[in-house]
This record gives C-alpha cells, sequence and structure tokens, in this order.
C-alpha cells in the first residue's frame, strides 16, 4: 500500500520496504510515446523462496549473495539471501545500488528488525457491516459532502445488500459503513448565468458506502471513500477516494 505502481514500486524519495508484497497490479495508463520510466533509488525486502535462476555472488564481506538475471541492466536488481528476497532500485548513480549491494549481510541470531508503518488489516473486508439509519450529520470528503439523518418516514427501494454489492471491490485496509441518509453534494453543480453554482444533489435518501482506513495514521494505509447509491432508484449518484480524511 505504501509503493508506487505503474512505474515501479520505488518512489521519488528513496525508501526501504519491509514485508511481502500484497495484491494485483492495478491497471495502468500506457506510457507515452518515447518515455522511460525514472530510475529511482530504494530497496525492498521481502520473504520469499529461493529463485531458480540465480548465480552466485559474493559482497565485499565474502557474503554468497545470489543474483537474479544477472547482467540484465535494469531499474531493478533482485538478489536473496537467508530466505529473503531484496529487491534494489537503481537510480540515477548505480554506485548507490552497488553500495547497498555490498552490505547485504546475515548475522546468526540476531533478531529480525520489526517492520514501521505496518497496516492493519480486516480478515474479511468482504463481508457486508450491519447497515445502518445515520443518526447524526456527517460532514466528508473535505466539507464536499453532508449526510444527514434520513426523515423518520424514510423508507429505501433499494435494498442494502443490493448498495453494497454494486459499490465494488473492497480492500482489507479499509473498514465500512453501509448507510442510509440524505445525501447533498457540493459537485457536480450547475453554473448560472451570475456564475454561482447550483449543486445537483441536494437532500437525496441514499444509501452511502462509507470507507475508513484500518491504520489512519499510517500514511498510504488505505483512503477514505464514498460510493453512493440513489435509495428509491438504485441508481449509482457518486464513487470517490481521497486523502487525508474524514
Amino acid at each position: 500500500m505504501h509503493t508506487g505502481s505503474c512505474d515501479g514500486p520505488f518512489p521519488a524519495t528513496p525508501t526501504v520496504f519491509v514485508g511481502p508484497q500484497e495484491g494485483g497490479a492495478p491497471s495502468c495508463p500506457a506510457p507515452a510515446i518515447g518515455s522511460a520510466p525514472p530510475h529511482l533509488d530504494g530497496v525492498w525486502l521481502q520473504p520469499g523462496d529461493r529463485p531458480s535462476d540465480t548465480r552466485p555472488v559474493p559482497t565485499a564481506s565474502g557474503e554468497p549473495v545470489l543474483e537474479t538475471d544477472p547482467g540484465r541492466g535494469g531499474r531493478i536488481e533482485t538478489f536473496w539471501d537467508h530466505g529473503v528476497v531484496i529487491e534494489v532500485g537503481v537510480g540515477p548513480d548505480p554506485g548507490v545500488a552497488h553500495a547497498i549491494f555490498e552490505s547485504i549481510g546475515f548475522a546468526p541470531g540476531v533478531p529480525d528488525t520489526p517492520a514501521a508503518g505496518v497496516c492493519a488489516r480486516s480478515a474479511n473486508p468482504s463481508t457486508m457491516p450491519a447497515p445502518e439509519r445515520l443518526a447524526q450529520r456527517l460532514v466528508l470528503e473535505r466539507g464536499d459532502v453532508t449526510l444527514d439523518p434520513p426523515h423518520a418516514t424514510d423508507r429505501p427501494l433499494m435494498a442494502a445488500a443490493q448498495a453494497w454489492q454494486q459499490s465494488g471491490p473492497k480492500q482489507s485496509v479499509e473498514r465500512y459503513r453501509l448507510i442510509l441518509g440524505r445525501y447533498s453534494a457540493k459537485f457536480p453543480a450547475r453554473q448560472n448565468p451570475d456564475g454561482s453554482l447550483t449543486p445537483l444533489n441536494q437532500d437525496e435518501l441514499a444509501w452511502v458506502v462509507y470507507a475508513t482506513p484500518t491504520t489512519p495514521d499510517v500514511a498510504g494505509c488505505g483512503l477514505w471513500g464514498l460510493v453512493v447509491f440513489d435509495a428509491r432508484s438504485g441508481q449509482e449518484q457518486a464513487a470517490s477516494g481521497y486523502s487525508p480524511g474524514p
């Protein structure tokens, strides 16, 4: 959840990632003609089995590290040592990646380094939460969305389970609420002749699937998000993800 996606795992700031890779790659747009992905410094340590296409290469200390696809000259070099897969980003200065490689070592009996910035995960994110009638106002999406309690006589025609199912795949790093409320949003809006804006969605009875990060104080652990359905017609009104929340 902390890594890059379409241009490789490492962000612009040199970063070390510790822990297993989870989830599939998102759908990425085609790169612009003639463009090349950036070369970025970084390291990723994760548990893994010994690869088959490797050769032993000793570090400066004599540690017999296994190298995958030697000499390929790519943006990422992959090594293996004592059950750990080590991906090294080759940045603008290849000497940085070389120094990282030379630093690889193993000290028997030393405890593992605890991983920082760990995202708490839900064991069953696809399990539908209990539907709820909103009891007090919620102001969301940096103030652009307001949810008010439904009127006492409000009865949805769309089933809660249908809204949950149609809201799309769920993430293990997010928690969800399934809320019946009165939905108002600043956008989309119609521009009036005097330049003012009239919002198109106001005080509408809606089912709202509201997502929050499981670990909101750690950057990259999920997003705040809304998927909104008209509770009478069943039509999707809005879908958005944003950070930070609420």
